[in-house]
């Protein structure tokens, strides 16, 4: 039985590759981060970003259960406070969350998500008298192994009675294979690859062309495990730019992530650098 992918997911593996996720993630400021957990199951995490000069820092805490979810997030920089509450199952497949940042009142979201075989669907609505909603359904098939999905999201602007943006998109996912096209409002085109060569390298290439200014955005990367769990990846642009990064699993779950930038068609132009690391305890 299929289970469907959020619309957001389509192409999943290859903008892994290409861009990173929860690993693997490229950054060029430099980060540290401390989450840990405490007994009755809250994590806590402290996280610093020092760009430009300046080092902004944010306090986040999660309380996830088999029934709901609760995070909170203090941004330094702003000052703003984060809330978000979310109740699980509460209907078949129906997740039911609000969430906001204090003290700007007209934040405040409402968000329902439904999950069955073969279809995904997310939607967010603004708690105001103009509401924007968004929304993003996806149906998948599976057939030998192989998983077709199909899927479109949209967003509406009641205060101007408008559709604000939307894009249709599908994906094929085959053993050591995935592919995804899509297409949004501003007439882009995007097309996803990513192979499995082996089980421990990945590749993966994505081409953008816009149809109305026939402008074209190309860009590959490669992707390693390491036999000591270590990841290396390269990533080429058509531009010139190369993105290099090697992230340490240390002991535990913590990591620490290297990454560096530069322009191979002008080597005169300062290279980029960057340092994450992630404590867990």
């Amino acid at each position: 039985m299929a289970t469907a992918p959020a619309f957001g997911d389509l192409g999943r593996t290859a903008k892994d590759v290409l861009y990173g996720g929860r690993e693997g993630l490229f950054q060029f400021n430099n980060v540290a981060s401390i989450t840990t957990r405490t007994a009755d199951g809250m994590d806590f995490a402290v996280k610093g970003v020092h760009r430009d000069g300046k080092l902004d820092t944010e306090l986040k805490g999660t309380y996830d259960t088999s029934s709901y979810k609760i995070i909170a997030t203090l941004a330094q920089a702003t000052g703003k406070l984060g809330l978000s509450a979310a109740a699980k199952e509460v209907a078949p497949g129906v997740t039911v969350g609000v969430s906001g940042t204090l003290p700007d009142v007209d934040s405040a979201k409402l968000a329902v998500d439904y999950v069955a075989p073969h279809v995904t669907l997310k939607t967010s609505t603004s708690l105001t008298a103009a509401p924007k909603v968004d929304a993003a359904v996806t149906t998948a098939f599976n057939r030998s192994g192989r998983n077709v999905v199909a899927g479109a999201e949209v967003s509406y602007d009641a205060a101007k009675g408008t559709v604000s943006k939307w894009a249709i998109g599908s994906g094929y996912t085959a053993a050591d294979y995935q592919l995804a096209a899509m297409l949004n409002d501003k007439k882009d085109v995007s097309l996803l690859i990513a192979h499995s060569v082996q089980s421990d390298l990945t590749v993966g290439a994505e081409a953008v062309r816009n149809l109305e200014s026939a402008e074209t955005a190309l860009s590959a990367a490669v992707q390693r495990r390491l036999a000591s769990g270590a990841l290396q990846k390269v990533k080429v642009q058509h531009t010139g730019i190369v993105s290099v990064l090697h992230e340490q699993i240390l002991e535990g779950k913590s990591k620490i992530t290297l990454s560096g930038q530069f322009d191979a068609k002008d080597l005169s132009k300062a290279p980029k650098y960057g340092m994450g690391l992630d404590l867990k305890y």
